[in-house]
């Protein structure tokens, strides 16, 4: 091959690397908003419609199940660790567990990049509670629980091994008998649960433009959202809540400066993007339908259209496709004992 063919060649690669890395690039700008506004990787149903998310699962088990539908939706500390998404170490102490060696163990869990709980068995209640730097180590039982998935990802071996080597280092420093599962099992079930919650990891985008070639200016932007039920927080996101104080949806800017108050003066965008996080919303239809009547106020105030990511005005028709995809998802996380909205949910989607 003569030094003409292979110049040709080495170029034709940088050619097709090129144009590769571009796609990549134009992926990794359009799930950006997403990823700012909910910490998170997820699909939009705007922008995807094709999206089905499958329902038939098999469930990973790492414990007992629970009781009642209470119980699997909330997976209260009452019952201690949640077999569904974390993986736990049962200790025995001797004597009840000094504050010093508490607070020793509750450092040590927060360091593998996975939330973490310590529960401690209440003698007198009957139950497990949660136990932090305020509370006082008089318990003889101990659950150190890992969770094995959140929106970061599954746990990984080492950080899985590492908790594990940590509670029986602290429990041989301290006379304590620590009983842990199999972490092969564990690890599996966390990849399981991964891929099923990247497949219920769903937003819902709806538009605010400006006319062509103009721009909603940031106060007229303020008066518009508080109006419509939001208020600015500190994320430099417009949030929609329940009456509980949970968000149901959140408004950002279109452009990448975040909204803040001392700015907003100053401040103006061609757009605003209402963002609908699924699976951490109980009644998706319901908040879909105040998201939308927002929108169309915010729009209507401002002089604007309310448009799909597609920059399609919405139609009542659009609105019933989602609401069905929504309730394909609801289905397969209520089958999944993870329902949305529910304290299962908000841990694993967070």
């Amino acid at each position: 091959m003569s030094d003409l063919q292979i110049a040709l060649v080495a170029i034709g690669l940088l050619v097709v690397g090129g144009v590769y890395a571009f796609n990549l690039w134009q992926e990794r700008k359009l799930r950006q908003r997403l990823e700012q506004a909910f910490d998170g990787r997820r699909d939009d149903v705007l922008l995807n419609p094709a999206t089905e998310p499958a329902v038939t699962r098999v469930e990973p088990r790492l414990g007992g199940e629970p009781k009642s539908a209470a119980e699997i939706v909330m997976a209260p500390a009452a019952e201690g660790a949640d077999p569904v998404i974390e993986f736990a170490a049962d200790i025995e102490m001797n004597e009840p567990v000094g504050d010093a060696a508490l607070r020793e163990l509750l450092s040590q869990l927060a360091t593998f990049g996975k939330p973490a709980r310590l529960l401690g068995w209440d003698d007198r209640a009957g139950t497990w509670r949660v136990l932090d730097r305020s509370a006082h180590g008089d318990c003889r039982k101990l659950q150190a629980a890992l969770q094995l998935v959140n929106r970061a990802g599954p746990v990984h071996a080492p950080q899985l091994n590492g908790f594990c080597d940590a509670v029986r280092a602290w429990a041989g420093r301290h006379g304590a008998q620590v009983e842990i599962a199999d972490t092969a099992a564990a690890l599996d079930a966390a990849r399981e649960l991964d891929a099923f919650c990247g497949e219920m990891d769903v937003a819902i985008g709806l538009n605010v433009v400006a006319q062509a070639g103009a721009a909603f200016p940031g106060e007229q932007i303020e008066a518009a959202a508080v109006a419509a039920g939001f208020g600015l927080e500190a994320d430099g996101l417009f949030h929609w809540r329940d009456a509980g104080g949970l968000t149901l949806f959140t408004m950002e800017n279109h452009e990448p400066e975040p909204f803040s108050g001392d700015r907003l003066a100053t401040m103006q965008t061609p757009g605003l993007t209402l963002l609908l996080d699924v699976p951490r919303v109980a009644d998706g239809a319901a908040a879909l339908d105040r998201m939308t009547q927002a929108g169309v106020a915010i729009a209507e105030a401002l002089g604007g259209f309310l448009v799909d990511d597609n920059r399609v005005p919405l139609q009542d028709a659009g609105v019933a496709r989602i609401k069905a995809q929504l309730q394909r998802i609801y289905t397969a996380m209520a089958e999944r004992r993870i329902p949305a909205g529910s304290l299962r949910a908000q841990r694993l989607f967070a």
